[in-house]
């Protein structure tokens, strides 16, 4: 059999079927919220430093009358500066409403706030700290979907298609909890505390069951550190104002609470995946702070158009296709090299089809097993 049409007809075998009629991109849904659903549950202390256990609340957007049964997931973190908001601050309503229309599983979930740490003690570390809580009970959050998806498939949700975003300290969570993900990128005043904490998986719950997750959504977010995302790592749609003063747009320092914390934000990020030949996509306001958004009407169309090429992976390229013309040829060839030289940019459907290694890298060797597929179809 001629090995293109294989290709074809092995992409078409492994389509995503619920990848039509603009599902995941357009809101065709009602939907219905399950509220306050316990995750799971840790200690945290009152704004005075007492400790306490902290039970772990999430509210569940689903689309009502989808016949379909294994639906993506996506998790949304409200802002605060991790001394306030809770899942039900509009603009996460809002988001997860969007999403849920469109046929995802939205889930907004509260995480421990760190008001003691941060208004009596506002120090890097202590930062840090903040930050880590939210990302142990994002995790956690995480968990309890991977564990209810073998035991009992109650919210009909393909656990391979999972998401994680926010805004502010959400997106900040998510970023970190993403990139973040060595022990050896672990800033050394953590390190005391690493093991008693549950390490980077934490223990706020459902321990056991994997935590990782396939794309991100960053609403005025950075990274802990720039080094921390390698070749490879998941992709990120971001949207930023270039003056926000709260959380930095490029690579300048958090001061709220007196802190002088430096961190990377969207314009850094979006830069470094670029570099790494990472999939990302940056929106920026421009002249705007930290909050341009309004209804969230514009922030879940741009980012649902993004994550669509990966939640349908599959059902819009063949390997080797990279110009998605239905044939694999030297043109093919052509934008590949422009990709590997950096003369311009995959998106997600090219980056894998010229991915043909597998190596989540597109590289020379891509390029030579290419045109040996050329030369002996």
């Amino acid at each position: 059999m001629n090995k293109i049409l294989l290709i074809i007809i092995i992409s078409f075998m492994f389509s995503q079927q619920d990848c039509q009629d603009n599902r995941y991109l357009d809101e065709i849904f009602d939907i219905e919220v399950e509220y306050e659903v316990q995750y799971g549950q840790n200690i945290n202390q009152t704004i005075l430093g007492s400790q306490y256990t902290e039970n772990l609340y999430m509210d569940i957007y689903n689309p009502v009358n989808d016949s379909f049964d294994d639906r993506p997931i996506i998790f949304f973190m409200f802002g605060g500066s991790y001394v306030g908001g809770s899942k039900s601050s509009p603009d996460i309503v809002a988001l997860c409403t969007k999403f849920a229309q469109r046929g995802y599983v939205a889930v907004a979930i509260d995480y421990r706030l760190s008001q003691h740490l941060l208004f009596f003690n506002p120090t890097e570390e202590n930062g840090y700290k903040a930050v880590v809580k939210a990302i142990h009970d994002l995790k956690a959050a995480i968990r309890y979907f991977r564990m209810n998806d073998e035991l009992y498939n109650d919210y009909k949700v393909d656990m391979n298609r999972v998401f994680a975003g926010g805004y502010s300290a959400g997106a900040v969570t998510a970023i970190n909890a993403a990139y973040l993900n060595e022990y050896e990128e672990v800033p050394s005043f953590l390190i005391d505390d690493y093991d008693s904490i549950g390490g980077l998986e934490g223990l706020s719950g459902n321990l056991g069951y994997d935590s990782s997750f396939n794309g991100i959504v960053n609403l005025s977010g950075a990274v802990g550190n720039r080094d921390w995302i390698i070749e490879g790592d998941i992709p990120i749609v971001s949207m930023h104002g270039d003056q926000d003063d709260v959380v930095p747009y490029d690579d300048s320092l958090i001061t709220l609470f007196g802190l002088n914390v430096a961190v990377d934000g969207s314009l850094i990020i979006h830069e470094t995946m670029l570099e790494l030949g990472n999939y990302s996509s940056l929106h920026t306001y421009f002249n705007e702070g930290h909050g341009p958004y309004t209804d969230m009407s514009f922030e879940a169309e741009f980012s649902s158009n993004f994550l669509y090429d990966i939640v349908c992976a599959g059902s819009d390229y063949i390997i080797g296709d990279i110009n998605n013309d239905t044939q694999v040829n030297v043109l093919d060839v052509v934008f590949l090299v422009n990709f590997i030289l950096g003369v311009s940019n995959p998106d997600f459907n090219q980056f894998e089809a010229g991915d043909i290694n597998e190596d989540q890298n597109l590289n020379v060797q891509d390029a030579i097993l290419l045109i040996n597929l050329i030369l002996n179809s």
